[in-house]
């Protein structure tokens, strides 16, 4: 048992040691400040359902951050570094958004990991998104449809059962956690990615040999969480394709197998895809997803949720100026709540580009929740 341990101490000396020995011969360490900051204003002129009585019909969203930079080439050719993204909005998880959090503490780091890139792609370690949502789009959206766009997975702009339409949408509780990635250089056109989460947690604190923090009824983060995708980018003429496809799937925690807890059938799983056209000032696109996860809140009877969400839609840039429309459906299957409900989401957007890092963009959206209730 002593030889064990001090060999796992030489190894954990051997890891930490060896890129601040490898920084001493190398390249200087690269340091850069950026970021961004994205606010914008949504209405909605129309929307209709049983959910959308007592609600205000406006709002406004900010996503702003902050991103510390660090990198070196090394002598052997690889480059090492690490990004750290820090908000610049004081944002508060509620349940809907980290239901293992056992307190609402602000969320201050966005994303946090460092990569060693080279000839053979690139790998990183920390909090950061699966690779299917790394390389998912959408339908194109004038100024990118971050905030207030009808295929978001964040917008909470909303009085539709699903709280958002989205082709993105993540299996675990939080977007981004502890994970290792893998990325291929880009072949022809073509890339692919691999991600794997051993657990549900943000910021590396979980125990191996401990499940995730139990919430509601029972039912924990996603453990074993595995994602894959590929995408293509080309370009033929004066015609420009862009495509993905990807699938994720991870292991439910429970805390006991109790009635209304039911293992393995809880595992949720996602597979999705999208493309977009281009051709001169147009362009044209769509995605796809289809999500089988367990709802909440659950009873004895409840099974598998699943949802088919898809989004389509045109935009037309000239110069600095674009305009979209987009449409989103989610059709909701076994839910608790609105089960077969069928929710869409309009939305018109436009973008000017005061500068190389400057835009402007006035966004529409229109919500229709129209429960379509059916036998299942």
């Amino acid at each position: 048992m002593k030889k064990i341990l001090l060999g796992t101490s030489a190894l954990c000396a051997v890891a930490v040691a060896g890129p601040a020995f490898a920084q001493s011969a190398n390249e200087p360490v690269k340091l850069g400040i950026g970021g961004y900051w994205n606010s914008a204003y949504g209405y909605i002129p129309a929307q209709s359902g049983s959910q959308k009585g007592g609600k205000r019909q406006d709002d406004i969203d900010t996503d702003a951050i902050l991103n510390f930079k660090g990198s070196t080439k090394l002598d052997n050719g690889f480059t090492v570094g690490a990004s750290v993204q820090i908000r610049a909005t004081d944002q508060v998880p509620t349940a809907n958004v980290a239901p293992n959090l056992t307190s609402a503490t602000p969320d201050t780091i966005k994303r946090s990991y460092a990569y060693v890139r080279g000839d053979f792609g690139e790998v990183r370690i920390g909090d950061d998104d699966d690779a299917r949502r790394q390389k998912a789009m959408t339908a194109p959206i004038a100024g990118g449809g971050v905030l207030f766009g009808a295929n978001t997975p964040d917008m909470l702009f909303s009085n539709g059962p699903a709280i958002t339409n989205t082709t993105m949408r993540k299996l675990e509780q939080e977007k981004r956690i502890s994970r290792l990635a893998y990325f291929t250089p880009t072949i022809a056109g073509f890339s692919f990615a691999v991600s794997y989460g051993p657990g549900g947690e943000k910021g590396g604190i979980g125990n191996a040999n401990a499940p995730n923090l139990t919430v509601t009824n029972g039912v924990s983060a996603i453990n074993n969480a595995v994602s894959i995708a590929g995408s293509y980018s080309g370009k033929f003429g004066d015609f420009s394709l862009d495509a993905y496809a990807g699938g994720s799937t991870g292991h439910r925690m429970v805390a006991a197998p109790t009635a209304n807890v039911r293992t393995g059938r809880n595992n949720p799983s996602a597979i999705a895809g999208g493309g977009v056209i281009g051709f001169g000032p147009f362009k044209f696109g769509g995605a796809y997803e289809y999500l089988q996860d367990r709802d909440t809140p659950v009873s004895a009877l409840s099974g598998h949720q699943t949802r088919k969400t898809w989004d389509i839609g045109p935009e037309y840039i000239i110069g600095p100026f674009s305009v979209s429309v987009d449409w989103t459906r989610a059709i909701l299957s076994n839910r608790e709540v609105n089960a077969g409900a069928t929710n869409d989401i309009f939305a018109l957007a436009a973008d000017y580009q005061l500068g190389p890092a400057s835009t402007l963009v006035p966004a529409s959206t229109t919500r229709v929740t129209e429960p379509q209730y059916r036998t299942l």
